[in-house]
């Protein structure tokens, strides 16, 4: 199937399936991959920039911020109305605490969170309200952490999500998550 076919969100997830690996490819055309190798991560913060959709579908590497733009570019062009997130523990230090894009639609009065990039909750889960959808993903996103991290209260009530809009294609790591802390709109957790 082609990107330009795709009709329907079962159809793109599928499409990013078969045609979308996590990962990123840099401007010299190198390959980075998967995300817990720590040259991955230490890419990222140097050579990474963000994909528009169409470089994504030619380079078929991307991680959640790059795939989160994919899905943003399909949804926005098929009509549905949609919110797009980030979540990450905001400390005042380095440190390894994963950070996370994803994307929530609404369809026939019931919201979707919509996974690509994160391999362990790849779908798209069906729920009441959008702030039942941004909750199961938080609970996704500590749990997650757990495994690598110490999450005691202190860290945990350093954990944030932000609605965000469209970012500039081409910015770097920082400037990314920089425009999100300083244009988007923060969603008080349940």
């Amino acid at each position: 199937m082609k990107y330009s076919d795709i009709k329907t969100p079962e159809q793109l997830l599928k499409y990013m399936d078969d045609n979308v690996k996590y990962g990123f490819v840099d401007g010299d055309g190198n390959i980075y991959g998967p995300w817990d190798n720590q040259k991955f991560q230490e890419k990222c913060q140097t050579n990474w920039r963000l994909s528009s959709p169409k470089r994504l579908i030619k380079v078929g590497y991307g991680h959640c911020f790059d795939q989160v733009e994919l899905e943003r570019s399909w949804f926005k062009n098929n009509g549905y109305k949609f919110k797009t997130f980030y979540i990450w523990f905001e400390l005042p230090y380095d440190n390894s605490y994963s950070t996370h894009t994803y994307l929530v639609f609404e369809n026939n009065g019931k919201y979707y969170y919509f996974e690509h990039s994160d391999f362990d909750n790849r779908g798209i889960y069906e729920f009441e309200k959008e702030e039942d959808a941004v909750d199961y993903q938080r609970e996704k996103h500590i749990i997650s952490n757990r495994q690598r991290n110490l999450i005691d209260k202190e860290i945990l009530s350093c954990l944030h999500v932000y609605e965000y809009d469209k970012p500039i294609y081409g910015c770097t790591m920082n400037e990314f998550i920089d425009k999100i802390l300083k244009t988007a709109k923060e969603v008080k957790l349940l």
